[in-house]
């Protein structure tokens, strides 16, 4: 079996316990591993801890730093906290200054640049912070960077369309069907003409690229970026896929990019959507709490997998972890920000607290003591079983890194706007990719 196959299955049996424990009764079976204060003694310590999210994340891990007050009384939890929209700069500024926080959330497709200046504490074998119950092949292929664990997983997270099933049954969406790209495209003109204010899906920049790489993967049944930094795609594979979406964004199957994107890494508070005017947004499942709670009481939301084309050649589910936790190689107090981390990670309360807000908890400690406490949504875990099931290509660290992002951002709004056909859009992304592989390759 190999590297990619041993993780998927692994978390595949643990998420299953979600199902297997969904029956259990309430309460924790304290069992989890209390990390005590970590500090050996009464001397005050202030640690600094930051992260991004939406409302729902933000005030559970302010309950959970809030807790831990009991837990070592003595250390002091700073919050630094924001939307996702800027927050990957603000932590290179400051790892580059050395003022980053402690503790510090981060995002998978940035780890790869993240790590090649050290700046993360080695996690393997630290005393206080046990890794049994993290799958050992998720922890390899995500948390380990340069041979070294800088990082853990906070939760397995599935992309998925998140669908408001209320408004969708209303307009005569159909929710119980596989999505292909076709059938996208036929239900969003069809609902679009039939109701100008109406879309089928969100559509800021983010979405669109996402849309574009997991449609280019489905084509070609590979990475669209190789390992050894080539292109993985032809000019006639962008030309299609770029058509489909010209055609898309012209029948109004999308919300027009620039109303989106005054809402980028905000989603939740996109009017459209909490009017139920769009009825489905393609997203991580981490994200399901927020886009749910800021509908009207009573709306229900399902999931669905991702559109996948009828002749696919591969599937391209991100299943991946929601996000990733590490310390700062510069702390202060690396000890107390250790057994903080242990116990926001493993703890039985701490599960309890944080539920599912960064979508179904990694540790299998976690996962049961959050399921016991009835705090994993049906929604996510349907989401997370469904991606698991059907997850595809592991991304590689050269597709997503940011200044490959930033290029094809540029091809897709450029024809999202009407500044270029399908076919300028293709011939400006194959020159400004080969171009920046070639400048990224003579940086290794």
């Amino acid at each position: 079996m190999n590297k990619r196959n041993k993780w998927k299955s692994g978390i595949l049996a643990a998420t299953a316990m979600v199902v297997l424990l969904a029956g259990c009764s309430s309460g924790t079976n304290g069992n989890g591993n209390n990390s005590g204060n970590g500090d050996g003694g009464d001397k005050a310590v202030t640690l600094r801890f930051s992260w991004w999210g939406g409302q729902e994340r933000h005030e559970a891990t302010l309950a959970a730093i809030e807790a831990y007050k009991a837990i070592a009384p003595n250390v002091t939890i700073e919050a630094e906290y924001q939307g996702f929209d800027g927050y990957e700069q603000k932590v290179k500024t400051q790892l580059a200054g050395g003022t980053s926080a402690d503790i510090m959330q981060l995002d998978v497709p940035w780890m790869n640049e993240l790590s090649r200046s050290d700046s993360f504490l080695e996690l393997k074998d630290l005393p206080g912070l046990p890794l049994d119950g993290f799958d050992s092949a998720f922890l390899d292929n995500f948390g380990t960077y340069n041979d070294k664990l800088v990082a853990l997983p906070t939760g397995v997270n599935a992309y998925a369309l998140v669908i408001n099933k209320t408004a969708a049954d209303s307009l005569g969406v159909p929710t119980d069907i596989r999505w292909d790209w076709e059938r996208l495209y036929e239900e969003g003109k069809k609902l679009h003409e039939k109701d100008s204010s109406k879309f089928l899906l969100l559509a800021d920049h983010g979405h669109l690229m996402g849309d574009f790489t997991n449609m280019l993967k489905q084509r070609i049944g590979d990475q669209w970026i190789k390992d050894d930094y080539t292109l993985g795609f032809a000019k006639e594979d962008a030309v299609a896929v770029l058509t489909w979406m010209d055609k898309a964004i012209k029948a109004g199957v999308y919300q027009p990019l620039g109303e989106a994107d005054l809402f980028y890494g905000k989603t939740e508070q996109n009017p459209k959507w909490i009017n139920g005017d769009i009825v489905m947004i393609s997203s991580m499942s981490s994200t399901l709490l927020s886009l749910r709670n800021v509908l009207s009481e009573g709306t229900e939301v399902t999931t669905s997998l991702p559109a996948t084309a009828l002749d696919a050649k591969a599937s391209s589910v991100v299943v991946r972890p929601s996000q990733l936790i590490a310390i700062s190689k510069k702390s202060k107090h690396p000890e107390e920000a250790t057994a903080f981390l242990n116990w926001f990670m493993n703890d039985p309360e701490a599960a309890a607290i944080l539920g599912d807000v960064r979508s179904v908890p990694s540790s299998s400690k976690a996962q049961q003591a959050a399921v016991e406490a009835g705090k994993i949504d049906p929604a996510i875990t349907k989401a997370v079983e469904e991606g698991l099931a059907n997850a595809g290509i592991v991304e590689n660290s050269i597709s997503t890194n940011s200044e490959i992002s930033a290029i094809l951002q540029d091809t897709i709004e450029k024809v999202a706007y009407g500044r270029n056909t399908p076919e300028q859009g293709a011939d400006e992304l194959i020159e400004g990719l080969e171009k920046k592989l070639s400048e990224l390759q003579g940086r290794k």
